[in-house]
């Protein structure tokens, strides 16, 4: 595999394991178009790959991922609704190049996942956090909606504890993820790359490659996820350009506080 990436890196050091890793440590791994595109371009190399089993999605450094770049907030602001449709969209492709993917995905989260982050570890099959993980969703704070993300948290995740990370914003610990089974596996931040080995291992030698390929399809047309994207894929693009998100975004890169009791 082609491995001139600018923001990924990719590692093959087991025949059966693919490892992704964000590399943008002075960004946090926040998600840009590049990113965006590179992880979207090999998560399907992948799926059509028949010597891959499991893929992991890990960081190169103490964070997952941020969520949205600051200079792709900045040119949310002055984008068109057609053009932040067509970053909707790519957003959404990459969500389904995960959660549509044939082979089993892992996350390794050792830092933060935060808004699109939590999206990348959460479309995973499986996540394990180091007690380093924390986990949210921050978007309401900046005047923006996780549409995108809530299509397929209901999934791992009860309705109730949903609506509780979404509409406050808030940002939770391991153990709690872990509590809420927003997370499979909690483990010491020194024993993630072990463990998340010695799990890998386990799968490669005990279930069937076709099984694993059909099962994942059957579960997915039970999600019955198509519709849910597109309507989200919309609220993505519209709530972009609110007057709340505006405001939001303004205050953000100003690096200002924004009291929402006072919403004029």
């Amino acid at each position: 595999m082609n491995n001139s990436f600018k923001t990924i890196k990719i590692e093959n050091n087991n025949e059966y394991i693919y490892s992704i890793i964000l590399n943008r440590p002075t960004k946090k791994n926040a998600l840009n178009n590049l990113l965006i595109f590179e992880l979207t371009q090999v998560f399907n190399e992948l799926d059509k790959n028949d010597n891959c089993r499991v893929i992991t999605l890990s960081s190169s450094s103490d964070a997952f991922c941020s969520g949205a770049d600051l200079d792709s907030l900045k040119k949310m602001q002055n984008q068109d609704e057609n053009a932040n449709l067509e970053d909707s969209e790519k957003l959404m492709n990459l969500f389904k190049s995960i959660l549509y993917n044939s082979k089993l995905t892992i996350a390794k989260v050792d830092g933060a996942a935060i808004a699109g982050g939590c999206g990348l570890a959460t479309a995973c099959d499986i996540i394990f956090a180091s007690n380093k993980a924390r986990f949210g969703y921050s978007e309401v704070k900046i005047g923006f909606v996780p549409a995108l993300v809530s299509v397929f948290i209901n999934q791992r995740i009860s309705y109730t504890n949903a609506k509780e990370l979404f509409l406050t914003g808030s940002i939770i610990d391991a153990k709690k993820a872990k509590n809420i089974n927003l997370v499979n596996y909690l483990v010491n931040s020194e024993n993630l790359e072990m463990e998340v080995n010695h799990f890998c291992s386990k799968f490669i030698k005990k279930s069937s490659p076709e099984s694993v390929m059909t099962t994942k399809k059957l579960l997915l047309k039970f999600m019955d996820l198509e519709n849910k994207f597109e309507i989200a894929k919309e609220i993505n693009a519209k709530s972009r350009k609110s007057k709340d998100c505006i405001k939001g975004i303004d205050s953000f890169l100003n690096k200002t506080k924004i009291n929402w009791t006072n919403n004029n």
